[in-house]
Parts: structure tokens; C-alpha cells; sequence
């Protein structure tokens, strides 16, 4: 009599699959398995050394400097530098990928060489600007001068961008905007500090001088497929400053990595890709100049030990963090013993031999470090699941259902050798790894109840079969995406950067009514995204898909696939396929993926089990390709920004449109039809905006200037501290007031739009100004978290903005962000 226990007993009844295979004999009553189985994220403002901080030893920190500090970073702070050092990296990466087709260590430092040969004119460039900068204004009292005199003060002091890439120009075009952001902050804020302004803004430009260096590299780390050296742990005061933590806060190097790693987790509820990005690095270079800015020290920068490496001659690929490489080793020891395991009984070890490389690239794997009894059971648990289909069984069903759900697709003409001999065991290791890295994901009381616990399993291995194997083999509850027929396969299942990509192609027909109706990261449209590529809707597309696992990028993706003509993707092609996304295009909500708000912001920063889809027009051809890899293909879609300064008492609306939609928009003007279609096109621009503020994508920025007694709570974002009833009211209230300004600007001035689309940078913005807005000083105190519930109610209301502010409506050829 065989006896069963309550734990296999649960994992039979909970197993995924179907009873038998398609196409294959029924399981053996005496086999194994046949008796049972068993978030947003703040970016890390830790400094970019260790001595670097804004107070001096000793001093308390009050909240007037708290303040100050968080004023200089949000002066300094510019989305537009981020996409700058994105573009650089994957221009760098290009290059780099030009040469070397793998990632293997052993071409690391042929890899690392070349990426430096290819940043060294950038780096040159930027550092001799900068000091030709600093010396220009030696001896100016910048205090006394105003924005037009400091603008036409630093307008002399021109770059030399000969020998730089068209990324690079980028790049120091965002670094000559963050110093001339940096001289206006200490200009106006050098009285509050009791400095003098000339040595404040010295050390400012020293420290922007000094920051340049560090970040090229880690550029350069990122672009041979490494992650950056870690930085260093904060220091406790900073710490306390920034975050709030108390005075025991974890000193080494290894608890403040855990620290991170459980407050991420609870702000995420869903792993990074990786757990370092060039978002999260940007923001952290901002974070370093604003403390240069506020303290007058520059302090040193860099990688924590980097004058120890380069004393010791130790190459900048060596400092980068391997956690990816050791993850992709373990992987392919697991395929390795799973295409030779003979019995459930020799998975299970190989399992458990794989969790902790696993844990180690998690962001949030300290949800299980530590947790012996949980690995343990895991480990059995998949164990015997997946250990039915080793052995013997590999040339059986499971094999034959893999080629039959489309696997030559992957491929387009022919089954590549990797996946050809490793299609099951890497389908295996796939499936093992994304269940593992779900469970991490699971809440901290679910992994004390053991009930619980095993439910958690449970669901995460069903979610993960359901992706990875071929839908006929599955119980009809466990499938997704069934009509469609494929399922996701690894791709570089051995690199340190795999991703999955779906098995079959979908041919459909997008409206323009549901392209406007689906957002793509940074809450612009589908449809915008794909007019400025040279689409004309309704168009019909292929739809390809691809899924994250740890250490995929979008870049890395789009330097890997091909067009059916050959011809590689550009990484703004690449879309979230959220649920809405996945019904309007699929008919099918449950293929798309729900993450968080942090991971739709920007193509830099995704999730580890995201979900993504590639538009390929059947009878359209896109434009070529802008700026080179990396860039949009056709320029940038329409797109807008509002930035609400209560320290100015300025809200600057920025409405960028495409070259297609500007083009159609400066034809109607020059027949004399400007009001019938430049108004329209503004009214719509600015509600498509205002419909995403509540997103939290990066299209409503608050700057807030907070008093000494106003407690100053996380430092990235302001705008997270504002009742989302006072968002509410502001939106209303801008609508209010723009309107009737864009009707009187397309009577009367619609002739500069006319004259800005005529320059060759693609694209017009329309910037309205809007000055001595009423409310603002509630606004403030909003961000401050000092607000009544009499001023809230007045702010949600709109009562607080009722008055007509000034405002002027311009226009500039290109993107222009405010």
C-alpha cells in the first residue's frame, strides 16, 4: 500500500499539469511522480563616497539645510539628462556588441577597452568644459546678476564636441544644462546658507568636474554587461537626512545591502531585472551634486575602493558586480544536470544547489535568505513536479509539443543549435527559476505559515508552467493564452542578460482608437509613439512578445532581434504589455503583466517577469532610424511635461509634437486654418496629459521649497507627498487657465509655430509660462505635509486657484523640456 503524506498529497492535487500527455502514453502508476509532488522604488541616494556629506562632523541636521538639500537636488534634477546617459550607454553598448557577439569574462577585457576608447572623447569633452566654465566665472559676483545676465555669462563658454558620438553631444548637452541649473540654485540660495555664492558655486562645478569620471564608468560597466560597482553604504547621518532611519542603521557593507534589499522589497512587491539601472544612477549623481552644492565641499568620488583597485592595477571590469555571471553559470549547471538527471530524485539537489546564486541577483531575495526550511521545501517541492519530465520523456511529448507550439519561429527560418539540443532542459530551468524568484516576491507572513507557504508555491509554479510550457500539456485551468498556442522560450538561456520570447507571432489590425488608448512607458501613447515612427493608422502589425527575467534589459533585447528584412530594433520599440494592452490588442487581459507605477516610467528601469510586445507593420514601412541605435525610429512621439515651482511661483506647460503631427498642424496654418486645427491639437495635448498626472510617470513635477520647521521626508519624489485631491484641483485649474490663453495664442501667434517647424530638429514644443498662479503657497505646504484639512478641501475644490495668472505661450523648434 503506498502511503502518502499531507505534503505530497497537496502537491498532487495542486500539480499544473494534465493527466496525460498529448500524443504520449499514460504515466507509470510507479514513477515518482505518479505518487505526489510536493516596487515605487526610491532610487539609492547613498553618496558616491563615503566622506561625502553636506554638514560637517558634529553638526545636528537641521531642517533648514534638510531643506536646502532637497532643494538643490530638485533644481539639479533632469529627466531629459537620464535619457542622455541611456542613449550614451546604448551607443556605447552598440559598439561594443559590433565586436563581440557574447558576453563570455573571457572577452572582458577586450570589451572594457573598447567601451573606453569609444567614452574617452565624451569624457574629455565635458571635464574641459566644465573647468573652461568654472574659470569663466572666477570673480563674478552671481548673486548680483540676473537669469539673462547669468545666461548670457555661461552662453560664451561653448563646448568642443569635434571627435564626440552624436550620444555624447547628448550627454554634455544634459551636462551644460545641470551646471547652469547649479549656478542659478547657488546664486539664489548662496544668502540662506551664510556663504559666499563664488566659493559655493566653485566647489559646485569641482564636484560636477569630479562626478563625471565615476559615472562614464559606470556607463561603461553597463555596456560590457556588467552592473556597476556597488556604492558605498550611506554614512548614519546622511541616512537619518534623507530617509529618516534611526541611529541603527546597519554599518557594514553586507547589512546595509540587506537593509536595501528589504525596503526595496516592500516598495516593489516584484524584483528589478537588475538590481542597479542608469535610473537609479542618475538620480544618485543628482544627489551627489546637490550635496557639493549645499555643503562647498567636493569631497571624493567615485567607486567605493577604487583608488585601492587602480593602485593595484585591478581593470574596471573586475570592480563591476558579477552576481549576473555567477547567476548565469549556476543557470547552466542546472540545464546542465537537468538534461542529464535519470530520476525525479537527482533534481531536487540541483535545485537546491541553484536557489542561492538566484538569491544573490534578487533585489528582493531577502525575502528567503536564511530561510533553510523554505529552500528545502521548495526545492522538493519542484523537484518532483518538474522531475516527470526528465529522462527517458525528453525525446517523448514533451519535446514533440515544444517544436509543435512554433519553436522554428524563434528562429524565423531555422531552429538555432542552443535551442535546438537545450529546448527542455532550459524550459525546465526556466520554469524552476521564475517560481523561485515569485515566491521571493511573497509577503513576509506567508512564508511563516506553512499553509500558506505552499499555497504561495503552489500559485507561483502555476503561473510559471503556464508561460513555459506548451498549453496542451496543462490542466485547462492552469493555461494562458491558449488560442494563441505558444509559450515563452529563453533566448541566451547561458548569458548573464537572457530574456523569453513567445513561441508564435500575432497578425492584427490597431486602430488609432486603441493605440490612443494604451499607454507605453513614460504615459505617452501607443499612438503617438507610433505616428512619430511613420505609421498611418489603422495599420496592420505583427505582434512579437518577450518576457523579463533577471538581468534582461530592453537594449539587450533589441540588439538581439531582427526585423523579417534583417534589421535590429531599436529599444524604444519595445512596449509594456500591461493587461489593458494585452485585451485591446490580444482580446486576451491575462497574457499581460501588472507591475508597479516604478516600472513604467521609463524604458531604464523593468521588472524581472515583465512582459513586453514589438509593433512590425505588414504594409508599412517605418521611418529610419534617428540618432542611431537606441534612438526612435522617426523622432520622438507627441509627448508633454508640467513643472509647478512654489519656490518661483511658476508652472511652465510643456507640449511637445511630433515631425508628423507638426507637419500636418504648420500646413493648416499657412492655408489660414490655424484655429481649426492648432487649437484642437492643444486642447487635446494638454487633456492626454493631464489624464496620466495620477500615474506617477514623470509628467507632473512638483518643486517645493520647505522651511525650517516643515519635516522633509523621502527626497526622490515631491510629488508623492501631495494629496492626490490637490492634483486633482491643480489639473482642473491649469485646464482653466491654458485654454483660453491657446485660443488667443492660435489667433495671433500661430505663425511662430509655423516658423518653428520649419527648422530642421524635428518636432515643436509650445511652452506656456505661467506666472502668479494663485494656490501655490498651498501647494507648498502640501508637499510639506503641513496642510489643513480646510486647505486641502480648498485646493481639491479649486477654490484656492481661483485669480488669473500671467501667462505666455511660446513656441521652439524640437523637444524642449521645461
Amino acid at each position: 500500500m503506498t502511503i502518502i503524506t499531507n505534503e505530497e498529497q497537496f502537491t498532487l492535487e495542486s500539480q499544473p499539469f494534465a493527466e496525460a500527455a498529448p500524443g504520449g502514453e499514460a504515466e507509470q502508476t510507479e514513477s515518482p511522480t505518479s505518487e505526489g509532488a510536493t516596487s515605487e522604488s526610491l532610487a539609492s541616494f547613498s553618496p558616491w563616497a563615503e566622506g561625502l556629506t553636506p554638514f560637517s562632523e558634529g553638526e545636528s541636521p537641521a531642517g533648514e539645510q534638510e531643506a536646502l538639500l532637497e532643494s538643490a537636488f530638485e533644481a539639479v534634477r533632469d529627466e531629459a539628462f537620464d535619457e542622455a546617459v541611456s542613449e550614451l550607454l546604448a551607443e556605447t553598448e552598440d559598439a561594443v556588441g559590433q565586436r563581440f557577439s557574447d558576453e563570455s569574462p573571457a572577452t572582458a577585457g577586450e570589451r572594457e577597452r573598447l567601451a573606453a576608447a569609444h567614452l574617452a572623447p565624451t569624457q574629455y569633452a565635458a571635464e574641459r568644459y566644465l573647468e573652461r566654465l568654472s574659470e569663466a566665472l572666477v570673480g563674478q559676483d552671481v548673486e548680483s546678476l540676473s537669469d539673462e545676465q547669468l545666461d548670457e555669462l555661461m552662453d560664451r563658454v561653448q563646448p568642443e564636441l569635434s571627435e564626440v558620438s552624436p550620444a555624447g553631444e547628448q550627454f554634455i548637452g544634459g551636462l551644460i544644462r545641470k551646471a547652469r541649473s547649479a549656478v542659478r540654485f547657488v546664486a539664489n540660495a548662496a544668502k540662506k546658507v551664510g556663504a559666499a555664492a563664488g566659493g559655493l558655486l566653485t566647489a559646485g562645478l569641482k564636484g560636477l568636474t569630479k562626478l563625471v569620471r565615476p559615472l562614464l564608468k559606470r556607463v561603461l560597466s553597463f555596456a560590457i554587461g556588467r552592473l556597476p560597482a556597488p556604492l558605498r553604504a550611506p554614512a548614519r547621518l546622511l541616512s537619518s537626512k534623507l530617509f529618516g532611519e534611526s541611529e541603527g542603521f546597519a554599518e557594514t557593507s553586507a547589512e546595509a545591502e540587506a537593509f536595501e534589499a528589504e525596503r526595496e522589497g516592500e516598495a516593489f512587491a516584484i524584483s528589478p531585472a537588475v538590481s542597479r539601472d542608469t535610473e537609479a544612477l542618475t538620480e544618485s549623481f543628482d544627489a551627489a551634486l546637490a550635496e557639493a552644492l549645499v555643503s562647498g565641499e567636493t569631497g571624493e568620488v567615485g567607486f567605493a575602493g577604487e583608488g585601492e583597485a587602480e593602485a593595484e592595477g585591478e581593470s574596471e571590469a573586475a570592480q563591476g558586480s558579477s552576481e549576473l555571471e555567477l547567476l548565469a553559470e549556476a543557470r547552466g549547471r542546472l540545464i546542465d544536470a537537468l538534461a542529464e538527471a535519470r530520476s525525479a530524485d537527482e533534481v531536487a539537489p540541483a535545485v537546491e544547489q541553484f536557489i542561492p546564486a538566484l538569491l544573490g541577483a534578487l533585489r528582493i531575495g531577502i525575502n528567503l535568505v536564511g530561510r533553510p526550511r523554505v529552500v528545502g521545501f521548495l526545492a522538493k517541492f519542484l523537484g518532483k513536479l518538474i522531475g516527470k519530465w526528465v529522462g527517458p520523456q525528453l525525446s517523448g511529448p514533451l519535446s514533440n509539443a515544444i517544436v509543435d507550439t512554433g519553436l522554428r519561429l524563434i528562429s524565423l527560418e531555422q531552429i538555432e543549435p542552443e535551442l535546438e539540443s537545450e529546448a527542455v532542459p532550459a524550459m525546465l530551468a526556466g520554469t524552476i527559476e521564475d517560481t523561485v524568484r515569485q515566491l521571493a516576491e511573497t509577503s513576509e507572513y506567508e512564508l511563516e505559515d506553512e499553509s500558506l507557504m505552499r499555497a504561495a508555491t503552489a500559485r507561483a509554479f502555476d503561473r510559471s508552467v503556464a508561460a513555459t510550457f506548451p498549453p496542451s500539456l496543462l490542466r485547462s485551468g492552469v493555461q494562458r493564452g491558449a488560442q494563441l498556442g505558444g509559450r515563452f522560450v529563453t533566448r541566451k538561456a547561458r548569458s548573464p542578460r537572457p530574456y523569453r520570447r513567445y513561441s508564435r507571432s500575432i497578425d492584427v489590425e490597431v486602430t488609432a482608437g486603441i493605440a490612443d488608448a494604451i499607454d507605453t512607458f513614460g504615459g505617452v501613447s501607443l499612438g503617438s509613439s507610433l505616428r512619430a515612427a511613420g505609421l498611418t493608422l489603422p495599420a496592420r502589425v505583427r505582434i512579437h512578445l518577450f518576457q523579463a527575467t533577471i538581468g534582461t534589459s530592453l537594449r539587450r533585447i533589441a540588439a538581439i532581434e531582427r526585423t523579417r528584412s534583417g534589421v535590429r530594433l531599436s529599444s524604444s520599440q519595445l512596449h509594456p504589455l500591461t493587461p489593458r494592452a494585452a485585451g485591446l490588442l490580444l482580446k486576451d487581459p491575462g497574457m499581460g503583466v501588472a507591475v508597479p507605477a516604478e516600472f513604467l516610467r521609463s524604458r531604464a528601469r523593468v521588472a524581472a517577469g515583465q512582459r513586453f510586445y514589438w509593433l512590425e507593420p505588414l504594409d508599412q514601412t517605418l521611418l529610419p532610424t534617428v540618432g542611431g541605435p537606441g534612438r526612435r525610429s522617426g523622432g520622438e512621439p507627441s509627448q508633454g511635461w508640467v513643472v509647478v515651482d512654489t519656490r518661483a511661483s511658476v508652472i511652465r506647460v510643456g507640449l511637445f509634437f511630433s515631425e508628423a503631427e507638426t507637419q500636418t498642424i504648420a500646413a493648416a496654418i499657412r492655408e489660414g486654418r490655424s484655429e481649426a486645427v492648432l487649437l484642437p491639437a492643444l486642447t487635446k495635448a494638454y487633456d492626454g496629459l493631464a489624464r496620466r498626472f495620477a500615474q506617477r510617470t514623470g509628467r507632473l513635477r512638483i518643486r517645493a521649497e520647505l522651511e525650517q520647521s516643515e519635516a522633509v521626508s523621502r527626497l526622490p519624489r515631491v510629488l508623492d507627498r501631495i494629496p492626490p485631491g490637490a492634483v486633482a484641483g491643480l489639473t482642473v485649474a491649469l485646464r482653466r487657465w491654458l485654454l483660453p490663453a491657446f485660443a488667443m495664442w492660435s489667433r495671433e501667434g500661430s505663425a511662430e509655430f509655423a516658423r518653428a517647424s520649419a527648422d530642421p530638429r524635428n518636432g515643436v514644443t509650445v511652452t506656456a509660462t505661467i506666472r502668479s498662479a494663485p494656490g501655490l503657497d498651498l501647494v507648498r505646504q502640501a508637499a510639506s505635509g503641513a496642510l489643513s484639512a480646510a486647505s486641502l478641501a480648498a485646493l481639491a475644490s479649486g477654490r484656492a486657484f481661483r485669480g488669473a495668472p500671467a501667462i505666455a505661450v511660446t513656441a521652439h523648434p524640437g523637444r524642449r523640456r521645461p
